[in-house]
This record gives structure tokens, sequence and C-alpha cells, in this order.
């Protein structure tokens, strides 16, 4: 288990297993109250310290498999409500799981004294969504939509303008110094990523362009 942040009210807790994967634990430390963001494989060390709160909600990024592997063990140890965006739901329910928290835009996932707004993201997947935590801390859930120098990886020219447009819009419009919190790799910060993206902006691309693309080297 790795405290990757701390303050008064929340403890954060990184997994990285799989494909460098990230699963979050967020800990409202008055009441031990926490919830989940991903389920990638090799969930153990995520369950064993999960088992020392009062879990009170599963939240899902994106529906590729990867961020999922975990998800029946992690479900079958910790039977709560679970969200994800409803156009990736599908994947869930092939695993056997009805979700029951509404992730749509804008919605409120609370815990204990945590608020999560829900924000689509669509582009990377159709229901990808990101969650924003403001208050202790500000931090941005991001999944696969906004990594350190770039979009989640595309598979269309039209993903990548519909991911760009998400980011642009939704994500690079929140406070300059919101942590955000990818689900791979490293953090970054939405001051940084607006710079990079502002690079990127201020170019011509090409029509065809998508696939894995970076602000800086596109």
């Amino acid at each position: 288990m790795a405290l990757h942040y701390e303050d008064d009210g929340l403890a954060l807790h990184v997994f990285v297993s799989g494909y460098s994967n990230n699963a979050w634990l967020l800990i409202w430390k008055a009441t031990s109250e926490s919830l989940i963001i991903d389920t990638p494989g090799d969930p153990v060390e995520l369950i064993a310290a999960a088992s020392r709160t009062d879990v009170t909600a599963i939240l899902i990024t994106h529906n590729h498999w990867d961020h999922l592997e975990g998800f029946k063990t992690v479900v079958e140890r910790f039977p709560v409500p679970v969200g994800i965006g409803g156009d990736d739901a599908h994947e869930v329910e092939k695993l056997g799981v009805s979700p029951s928290l509404d992730v749509s835009d804008g919605d409120i996932i609370a815990c204990g004294g945590l608020s999560l707004r829900a924000i689509h993201t669509p582009g990377h997947t159709p229901g990808s969504t990101c969650y924003f935590l403001e208050g202790s801390g500000t931090h941005l859930f991001s999944g696969d939509t906004l990594f350190p120098g770039g979009p989640g990886r595309t598979s269309s020219p039209d993903n990548l303008k519909q991911i760009v447009e998400s980011i642009s819009s939704r994500l690079l419009v929140l406070p300059d110094n919101t942590a955000v919190r990818p689900g791979h790799g490293a953090d970054t910060t939405v001051r940084e990523a607006r710079r990079e993206y502002q690079a990127f902006a201020s170019k011509s691309h090409p029509p065809e362009l998508c696939g894995d693309v970076t602000w800086l080297g596109t």
C-alpha cells in the first residue's frame, strides 16, 4: 500500500498492478469510510487495505479490461454499490453486476465528508468518466482520458476530436492546482496539462491523426 496524499480529512492510497494500472482507495479519516476507483488485476493489496475501512462504493472510470481485471474479486469482497458511465455499463453487466450508482455527468457520489462529481469525458470509450474531488485537496481521477503529456489512446480521428473536446472543455477548466490522478503512471496538474494542450492546439494536424497522441510531440 502506498500513501499517495494525506490531509486532515483524506488519506489517498494508490495500488499499481496489471499494465501499470492505478487503483485508488480514498479514505475519509474521521469515519474510515472509503471508496475504490478502478479494479485492475492483482488486487490483493487493495483488498487488504480496503478491508480495514468501511467501503461504501466502487467507481470505474471506463470499461477496458485492464481496469476491470480484478473487478469480480473486489466486488465479491465488498458487495457495495458500483458506478460506471452508462455507455460503458454493458461490460460490467457481463461480469454479473448491474451498476447501482448513477454516474451521469454532474452526479455527486458521497463518501463520509468526501463528494466526488462525475464528469463524462467520451473519447477513449463512449462512457469514460472522470471523478473530481474538491475540498480535501483538489483531485481529478482521470482514468485513461488525460495523462501527463497527452490524451488517452483513441481508435479513430473522430474519437480523438471527441477526447480533445472532452479534455479542453471539461477538464482544463478546473482549478490550476487540481492534481490529475490518471489510470496509469504518474500524476500531473491541470495547470501543466493546459500549458501542454495549448501547444498542441496552436498547430495544425493531419485529419487522420489518432492513436497515441502527445501534446508536445504531435
